[in-house]
């Protein structure tokens, strides 16, 4: 459930700019060209705000581990083998 709202942010994000585009071809005239544009810099700015967030989240996981030592490695003594 960690990832659920990532499909829907990118969808909405993608009909927004879609919508944006058609709206804004129809007021310059044009035949579509806009539309297209906007579905692109919707998709890939979408797609580099959920990778960062991503990342964002993996490394702040990382660093919680790799600060208190967090599982059972080198070094930790759990009673029980040694």
């Amino acid at each position: 459930m960690r990832y659920a709202g990532l499909g829907v942010q990118l969808a909405v994000s993608l009909l927004v700019f879609v919508l944006a585009g058609q709206w804004l071809d129809k007021r310059l005239g044009s035949t579509g060209i806009v539309t297209m544009v906007a579905a692109f810099v919707g998709f890939g700015g979408t797609m580099y705000s959920l990778i960062r967030a991503l990342n964002r989240q993996d490394a702040g996981g990382q660093d919680a581990v790799g600060k208190d030592g967090g599982g059972k490695g080198a070094g930790h003594k759990d009673g029980g083998g040694e």
